[in-house]
């Protein structure tokens, strides 16, 4: 029982516990099913264990688990003797082809241009990415993580 629901029933037996003090008497005279101790309820509810509500994330805020598929599919790839291709058409420009279609979905976090400045992706075809305003370090953090 989730423990917002569980918090929810102690609000209402205490709302009926402050018209009805017979539940309180009745519960500590015939223990059992439908009869809440509030103290051992008190002592569930801080040893339940506490959700991570907030999931692991990356560049952009984009979660973790799709960096996560984006390097699986560049492994399998590689496994199968598919590289990334790399070039440089012309200065400050980078071109990827046989991208993985989990690391095309990333193609701004990459660059790491989520703001809207830096490097510019553009796809050229369904595997492959274009990036224009590339610096040389730009070009190679991207390199080495295409690889």
């Amino acid at each position: 029982m989730p423990i917002v629901a569980i918090a929810h029933v102690v609000e209402i037996l205490m709302f009926a516990g402050i018209f009805a003090g017979s539940i309180t008497s009745y519960c500590k005279k015939h223990p059992g099913p439908g009869c809440v101790n509030k103290r051992d309820l008190m002592t569930e509810l801080a040893a339940a264990p506490i959700l991570n509500v907030r999931q692991d994330v990356g560049p952009c805020n984009v979660p973790r688990y799709n960096f996560d598929i984006c390097n699986n599919q560049l492994r399998d790839q590689a496994n199968r003797g598919i590289k990334v291709q790399t070039s440089i058409p012309s200065s400050g420009v980078g071109k990827f082809d046989n991208v993985p279609p989990a690391c095309m979905n990333l193609a701004v976090a990459l660059s790491g241009s989520c703001t809207g400045t830096g490097p510019r992706p553009t796809p050229c075809g369904s595997a492959c990415l274009q990036y224009t305003g590339l610096s040389d370090d730009d070009f190679r953090r991207l390199s080495s993580y295409l690889q």
